[in-house]
């Protein structure tokens, strides 16, 4: 037992290690841009998932990558035919780098808002600093940025006839979210 719990141990460490490497690799290997249903494109890379929700009064935007990801995530916007700029509200998954890091940038460009679950703000506004797992880890640290509104468990987020609904799962940090929302695809509600 004692063995496995070291083996565990020793695995855990290096993948803690393994992934701001990884960072520069897969979380900023170009995916193709897609249409998943309704009014939801993927704009993401090949290990990071990014989403793009439109709406007639502006688009809404589903993570931010790492800090290089702002580029490749305007590109895969534009090779959809929407506008980056249109960008009015960015959400998050989780505070962690690999999901926020490239928030500070989309905000500067396209003016967007900012709203965060509120057990996440601290992290988000800190540049990580403030992550009980990993704020202690200068290659996991990013651009801290204000939140414009704290979500709180069935919050939701709303932009021309759009809404999406905030569902706090913590775990993996403590405001972790999982989003979710109507979309008509094919004549059908999903």
């Amino acid at each position: 037992m004692l063995t496995r719990l070291a083996s565990s141990a020793t695995f855990a460490v290096l993948m803690a290690l393994a992934v701001p490497a990884q960072a520069q690799t897969d979380y900023t290997t170009p995916f193709p841009a897609h249409h998943v249903a309704g009014n939801v494109y993927f704009v993401g890379s090949k290990n990071q998932a990014v989403y793009l929700i439109t709406t007639p009064q502006g688009n809404i935007l589903i993570n931010s990558g790492v800090a290089e990801s702002p580029p490749q995530i305007k590109a895969s916007i534009e090779t959809l035919g929407f506008k980056y700029a249109d960008t009015k509200i960015l959400l998050i998954s989780h505070a962690h780098f690999d999901h926020d890091a490239g928030s500070a940038q989309i905000i500067k460009e396209t003016g967007a808002r900012y709203q965060v679950m509120d057990a996440d703000v601290s992290v988000v506004e800190s540049g990580g600093k403030t992550d009980f797992a990993y704020g202690n880890k200068t290659e996991w640290l990013y651009p801290a940025v204000t939140v414009d509104r704290s979500l709180r468990d069935r919050d939701t987020v709303s932009l021309g006839g759009t809404v999406l609904t905030a569902h706090k799962t913590p775990g993996h940090t403590r405001g972790c979210t999982t989003w979710t929302l109507k979309v008509q695809d094919g004549g059908k509600t999903l």
